[in-house]
Parts: structure tokens; C-alpha cells; sequence
């Protein structure tokens, strides 16, 4: 696995989002490759092409047999897109998680590579951090601003609680707007960050010692 500061450059100036995403949110590649995803209303789908850039960022070699949290997960796009790619295992939270449930159901998951949890990200966290879980893979994408309902101030005890659950070498990585602040979560040094027009990747792992 290539450490955390050897994360690749990929083109800047492609947005996040597009009109069309949450119509048609499919897996890009792997073995669930072009099955459709169910999205929330209340999400923001990542597009595919962003979702393939953040993949090349990341390199296969990262991805293989890693441990993925997909944190305010939606529709779990990122999440899935990963088992899809050769990781063992996903675990998706969301404040109302029936979506990518209802995905992982459709598409024939088996359970030891996906587990749900509906409910509130911080607690999830602390849950997950008490069980002693660890993650090579974290990612979080909190509603802008962090005060959109049902999350409120979930957004910031989810992200600090998260340096708990990287495991060695793991990275953790925020998607937020071009205009917001993101300062590293408890634990963490911030190792890159790649702009999409007004949409950010932020990459943040543990300090070396």
C-alpha cells in the first residue's frame, strides 16, 4: 500500500456535482460496474467522472483489500464504488441509510462486505472506535456548512472522532465546498488537497512519528 504522500495528481477544474447525478448514479468500474444506485432526495450524488478522479488519486493499490467507512454516506456511491474495485469491506452511515441499503440488497452484497448504520455519524463513530475498528479508507462528505438538517452539529464529532478509526497508513478524506474552512480533524495532518470547481477533496492521515 503507497503511503499517504504518494496519492497521485488528477486534472483540477471538474465539478462534483451535476444536474443529472442523482437520476442516474452508477458504479464506474469493477465488479458491480454500471449498476444503478438508489439516492436520497436530500443528497448530493457524487458524479461519476469525480468518483473516477478521486479513484485515480487514490490508485489501485490503495483500494485493494481496504477497509472503507463512508461516513454521511448518501447514497454510498464512494463506498460501493470501492468493494466494487477490490476492497473487502465497506461500512456506510447516514442519518437515513434506506437508500444504499436498499442498494446493497438490490446488487446481491454479500454481508461481510457491506454494513449499513442508519443514525447519527458521531455516534456511529464513537461506536465503531469502542469496537476498536480501523479503516484504511475514510470518507466523509457532511453537508456544506455543516447546520443542514437532520446532521446539525453531527458533522464536526463525526470528523473528530475519526483520527480514532484510521488505521496505519489510512487516509481520510473530506469533500466540502470551495468557499468553506476545513481544519484537520483531531489527530490528523492535513497531505493534500485537489479543487473541482467550487467542490474539494481534502486528504488528511496520521502524523508520522
Amino acid at each position: 500500500m503507497r503511503r499517504p504522500s504518494e496519492i497521485r495528481e488528477a486534472p483540477s477544474g471538474e465539478s462534483l456535482k451535476s444536474p443529472s447525478a442523482r437520476a442516474a448514479v452508477r458504479i464506474q468500474a469493477g465488479k458491480w460496474k454500471g449498476r444503478r444506485l438508489e439516492v436520497p432526495e436530500t443528497a448530493r450524488p457524487t458524479s461519476g467522472r469525480a468518483r473516477a478522479a478521486l479513484f485515480d488519486l487514490l490508485g489501485p493499490e490503495r483500494i485493494a483489500n481496504a477497509r472503507v467507512l463512508d461516513l454521511f454516506a448518501g447514497s454510498g456511491a464512494v463506498g460501493l464504488e470501492a468493494v466494487s474495485r477490490g476492497a473487502a469491506a465497506a461500512v456506510f452511515v447516514d442519518a437515513d441509510a434506506s437508500a444504499v441499503a436498499k442498494t446493497c440488497a438490490r446488487i446481491g452484497a454479500a454481508p461481510g462486505e457491506v454494513r449499513v448504520v442508519s443514525g447519527d455519524a458521531g455516534a456511529a463513530v464513537v461506536a465503531l472506535a469502542r469496537g476498536a475498528e480501523r479503516f484504511d479508507l475514510i470518507f466523509a462528505d457532511p453537508p456544506y456548512g455543516g447546520a443542514d438538517p437532520p446532521y446539525g452539529e453531527d458533522r464536526g464529532r463525526a470528523m473528530d472522532g475519526a483520527a480514532a478509526l484510521l488505521a496505519a497508513g489510512g487516509v481520510l478524506i473530506v469533500q466540502a465546498d470551495a468557499g468553506e474552512a476545513v481544519l484537520p480533524p483531531a489527530g490528523l495532518k492535513p497531505l493534500s488537497r485537489r479543487d473541482y470547481g467550487r467542490n474539494v477533496f481534502h486528504f488528511f492521515g496520521i502524523p508520522l512519528t
